[in-house]
């Protein structure tokens, strides 16, 4: 099948690079060619070509994935410039009875109802896809996906949306629905990740080794797959990014801004967001979202982790501060 991906950034540079592999005939966009390049050196540049403009990857393909940063990029690769925006394209323009395009960026309930009606405006078939998973998942085709959108056009596109994930829900035709639900995901995935962060935190602050904390929690009903498998690295303050802490931020204020117009009081996830705002300020912003660690080390004055794991060797005792920092 002929595939577009608009998008190439971690995760649109996997999944073209997946598709690629799962032997599609792949097209990609980026406003920034050097994004695009990547992909040629990690597969068969046979298999993806580069466009020049959104609407070149919808006049090429039958199905178009755009997997951008936020809402305004959406738009700005939609309705770009003259006829060069994806909306634009001689399939779309023709309302092509074939043609899907399958949009994967997290943005708000009322963010995703806007998409919807502007490609519905166009009568192009358009499913809101949000994806579950890091970049890690994604090359491996392990990702979790909550689809919403016209069913026929899900069913069309099924096959392709199964060689990327292990996990497909399909929750209805209405786009806002998908959009709350990564939403939700996500502020699990945050309290998760600063609670083990704080609890690592709190373990080193008091002279003990966090690698115990960690091999302790990891053996109970509490582990979680962040703490199997981010844990470890925080530990060692390895925070290459599999999805930004700039980007937990954003998604956490659209989650506060969708709760705010619903009425809703999420104090927790308020107060998290302060958090990984205020991480971001102390340039984390392009770091894992789980470097919310180092600015809590910061924040207590304490020294990085493995440092402190070399200092606190024979510190195993809560009571014991002798090389507290």
């Amino acid at each position: 099948m002929k595939i577009g991906v608009i998008g190439t950034g971690m995760m649109g540079r996997q999944l073209a690079i997946r598709l690629a592999k799962s032997g599609h005939e792949v097209m990609v966009f980026n406003r920034h060619k050097s994004k695009v390049q990547v992909i040629y050196q990690s597969t068969d540049g046979n298999k993806i070509r580069m466009a020049n403009t959104p609407a070149d990857v919808g006049n090429d393909s039958k199905i178009v994935i755009v997997c951008v940063k936020d809402h305004q990029a959406i738009i700005d690769i939609s309705v770009a410039k003259g006829d060069a925006g994806l909306i634009e394209s001689s399939r779309s323009a023709r309302g092509n009875k074939d043609f899907i395009v399958i949009q994967c960026s997290t943005i708000s309930p009322t963010e995703s109802n806007h998409v919807a009606n502007l490609y519905a405006d166009r009568n192009i078939k358009l499913i809101t896809v949000p994806i579950i998973g890091g970049i890690t998942a994604a090359e491996r085709g392990e990702l979790v996906l909550i689809a919403a959108g016209s069913k026929k056009s899900f069913n069309v596109a099924k096959p392709l949306l199964k060689d990327i994930s292990k996990q497909l829900f399909y929750v209805g035709p209405n786009h806002s629905t998908a959009s709350t639900l990564k939403l939700a995901i996500n502020i699990n995935i945050a309290l998760i990740a600063l609670a083990l962060a704080e609890g690592l935190v709190f373990v080193k602050g008091t002279g003990i080794d966090p690698d115990i904390f960690l091999k302790i929690l990891n053996s109970t009903y509490f582990k979680t797959g962040l703490s199997e498998n981010k844990g470890p690295k925080i530990i060692h303050d390895e925070y290459t990014a599999s999805f930004s802490l700039t980007n937990m931020v954003k998604d956490l204020k659209l989650t506060l801004q969708t709760a705010y117009n619903l009425g809703l009081i999420l104090p927790v996830t308020a107060s998290a967001h302060a958090i990984y705002k205020a991480s971001e300020a102390v340039d984390l912003s392009n770091l894992d979202y789980t470097s919310v660690a180092s600015f809590l080390l910061r924040l207590n004055g304490i020294s990085r982790f493995e440092k402190r794991r070399r200092q606190s060797k024979d510190s195993v005792h809560p009571g014991n501060t002798k090389n507290r920092c």
